[in-house]
């Protein structure tokens, strides 16, 4: 995820998403009253933060399947054709169509088109450079820089379902999906890590 113009943020070149320090979460009206939370637990992403900023591009897939939510049948559920459907929508997408920068202090805005359920819509994320710091296991080898991002989606804008009508009103899951990123980018592919701790095959 690529800073604004001032002095912050990844320097130039290719970084990597680190899904075992990354929560890639969302919150959702469940049951018309209730809210629930889960996270997706694979995910890949490079990142190319170009000399200027602005000019960076993000491209991020996420394994559908992989959906949390704590709760082994409604994970079922939510996997099925009823909303996500990963048997035939097995990753979303989102590449970054675009950086702007905020007036947040270390905030920018990324652009970019997320592909979910097979439907392609533009969102904006609200993005925040936290820190930055060596890696845990391997500090003289990885280095790493942490960023925070919210967006919030409506799933009939990308044709997922809802479960139906409830006896007491409203909808099994309400359209407003809030998304909340809490992520992890380093200088190295993690992918022969991933593989060695048997998280990825």
């Amino acid at each position: 995820m690529a800073p604004t113009p001032a002095a912050f943020g990844p320097g130039a070149g290719t970084w990597y998403l680190d899904p075992l320090h990354s929560s890639l979460i969302f919150v959702a009206h469940y049951l018309r009253f209730g809210r629930v939370q889960g996270t997706f637990g694979q995910a890949h992403g490079r990142i190319h933060v170009a000399d200027d900023p602005t000019l960076s591009s993000v491209e991020v897939e996420i394994e559908t399947a992989s959906l949390n939510t704590g709760v082994n049948a409604r994970d079922a559920h939510l996997r099925s054709a009823d909303f996500l459907d990963v048997e035939n929508h097995p990753s979303l997408y989102f590449t970054s169509t675009g950086v702007e920068p905020d007036r947040r202090r270390n905030s920018f805005r990324l652009h970019g088109d997320l592909e979910l359920h097979g439907v392609v819509r533009p969102v904006t994320l609200s993005t925040e450079w936290v820190g930055e710091a060596p890696d845990y296991g391997d500090p003289e080898g990885t280095y790493g820089h942490f960023f925070s991002a919210t967006t919030r989606l409506s799933l009939s804008d990308f044709e997922v379902g809802d479960g139906g009508p409830l006896p007491w009103g409203g909808r099994m899951v309400g359209d407003n999906v809030d998304i909340v990123l809490e992520v992890r980018i380093q200088d190295q592919d993690p992918d022969d890590f991933l593989r060695q701790i048997g998280h990825i095959s």
